[in-house]
């Protein structure tokens, strides 16, 4: 039997096998989020899309048909090609593996591995927009081709969204990304720099997908070493990544420092108070920041306040002299520009309150 013949079997199974793949990477992550992060409180199930139309492995299976249909099957060549397309490298031999990277490159020369389909990205950023309704804190995850759909998602919200009280995401980013094994020369699109410290990413130095991408395309370079057992490639999202502890652990701290550079909209509105010094005050358990209504109608937003001193200030007979001695001039402290929505360095003192009587 030729090449072909046996990449066209493939191929149609492929076909049927992406729901089964994103159903799959979908579970993962479900539990990625619940053992790694469980100390934030998970609001639903992860959602995701899969972007079938640019899916790397048909590109190759494509590819493989048009340059190596008529390769003998008893041909070196046709051993290697098969034991990457079906992520058997274990089975090859050391002289064997040792040629696998020119073949990838060879193969790789002729992928279009940055293209974005439309539908795909439509469809994306229309579950990201629902999420996005529900205020909730969100990580966007890519893996491989995926994070040139990420980033420019990430771009696209950031820059444009505005939540239904008003506020925009670019002055108070809820979104984090988060990349792995990505094949891009940037994270996060134009918006990279100054977003940096809510992305991250890793990429093994044992993934051979993202090692010829990078000899090729120029990608980032990766930055975390370990073997795995499971996946002889180092690409797989599960069997690479998400399976392995160490490797786990290292992307979800990496999504933890993401999410605590966070900047929450206005909280003051979380609760309505009996005080004579204000009206309403709100606190974040993430960011350890403390947003404060006064009587007057003016809002400061204080950082770096230990929930341990917002508990005692919530529960406190007379907020005003709490915040008076414990609060007032020893942490760092935004005031609200009411117009512009958006919280400006302090270049006044701050107020006193007022201490009940």
């Amino acid at each position: 039997m030729k090449f072909r013949n046996s990449l066209i079997g493939l191929t149609n199974y492929w076909q049927v096998h992406f729901a089964r793949r994103l159903r799959k990477n979908l579970a993962w992550l479900d539990s990625f989020q619940d053992v790694r992060l469980g100390s934030y409180q998970k609001d639903r199930k992860p959602t995701g899309s899969y972007n079938k139309d640019e899916e790397i492995h048909m590109q190759i299976y494509e590819i493989a048909q048009q340059k190596y249909g008529d390769l003998s099957p008893f041909s070196n060549k046709y051993r290697l090609i098969t034991a990457i397309l079906a992520g058997t490298l274990d089975s090859l031999s050391l002289e064997d593996i040792a040629h696998v990277e020119s073949v990838i490159e060879e193969v790789f020369k002729d992928v279009t591995y940055s293209k974005l389909n439309d539908i795909d990205y439509s469809n994306a950023y229309q579950r990201l927009l629902f999420q996005m309704h529900s205020c909730n804190r969100i990580i966007l995850i890519g893996h491989s081709q995926g994070n040139f759909y990420t980033n420019a998602l990430f771009e696209e919200i950031i820059s444009t969204y505005q939540y239904s009280d008003g506020y925009f995401a670019s002055d108070y980013p809820m979104v984090s990304l988060a990349a792995i094994a990505t094949p891009t020369n940037s994270l996060g699109g134009s918006l990279g720099k100054e977003y940096a410290h809510q992305i991250s990413h890793l990429t093994l130095d044992e993934d051979w997908v993202m090692r010829a991408v990078r000899i090729l395309f120029g990608s980032l370079p990766s930055n975390y070493s370990a073997e795995s057992l499971f996946d002889s490639t180092g690409h797989g999202l599960i069997d690479a990544y998400l399976r392995n502890n160490a490797v786990a652990n290292a992307i979800s701290a990496k999504i933890e420092a993401s999410i605590l550079n966070q900047t929450p909209f206005p909280l003051f509105e979380q609760h309505p108070v009996n005080s004579d010094a204000f009206s309403h005050i709100g606190y974040s358990t993430i960011n350890k920041i403390l947003d404060l209504k006064f009587e007057s109608g003016s809002v400061y937003r204080y950082y770096n306040i230990p929930i341990l001193v917002w508990d005692e200030f919530y529960y406190s007979t007379s907020m005003g002299k709490f915040y008076n001695d414990n609060i007032r001039g020893q942490y760092p402290v935004d005031k609200l520009d009411i117009e512009t929505m958006t919280y400006l360095k302090m270049t006044s003192l701050e107020p006193v309150a007022k201490v009940e009587k």
